[in-house]
């Protein structure tokens, strides 16, 4: 089945969602990998507030990617961004979805921890390989923070239009294509 999802999302849309569901995303959401998901942790653990700009998060998707990012004139351009390996941030995961509110995993790979049930999440595979045509589905980039990590470490907050296809491959009821 075919879906096409605003962000953010309410959790009765995810629990909707099957495995196999074909799914694309319109609004705003994130770039996370390795330094980010560490970061978020340190925030948590030394009671630090995370940035304002998270606060929008809650229904929204974090995107394993670390983006080739063009900048001129002060702003920003995704010239390439196609999916990393969650596999690398599978021992952080849930505490940071459970920290933003996210709906939604994007990368490739699958994550044998990620707790879909639970957290009420879903993972969405996005084909490796696709990075060069990515950027056609982006609006623009409305936020960036952290790039002291460097750009393809920092946050990239992305207006998505038409992103996808995504493949459900682990929903909300504990059914995944990687097991």
């Amino acid at each position: 089945m075919k879906h096409e999802l605003n962000l953010p999302v309410m959790e009765k849309d995810v629990e909707k969602l099957k495995i196999g569901d074909i799914v694309y995303l319109d609004g705003v959401l994130i770039t996370a990998r390795d330094q980010v998901h560490k970061r978020i942790m340190d925030y948590i653990k030394e009671g630090k507030e995370l940035p304002d700009t998270f606060k929008d998060l809650k229904g929204s998707a974090i995107y394993h990617c670390g983006p080739i990012i063009k900048e001129s004139g002060g702003k920003y351009q995704v010239i390439s961004g196609g999916p990393t390996t969650s596999q690398r941030m599978d021992a952080l995961e849930n505490q940071v979805v459970q920290a933003l509110g996210v709906k939604f995993v994007i990368g490739k790979g699958g994550m044998k921890n990620l707790d879909t049930t639970g957290n009420k999440v879903v993972y969405l595979s996005y084909a490796g390989g696709c990075g060069a045509i990515i950027n056609k589905k982006i609006e623009e980039i409305v936020n960036v923070e952290w790039k002291d990590l460097g750009t393809c470490e920092a946050v990239w907050f992305i207006k998505v239009k038409e992103f996808g296809p995504l493949i459900v491959s682990q929903d909300t009821s504990g059914n995944s294509l990687y097991k």
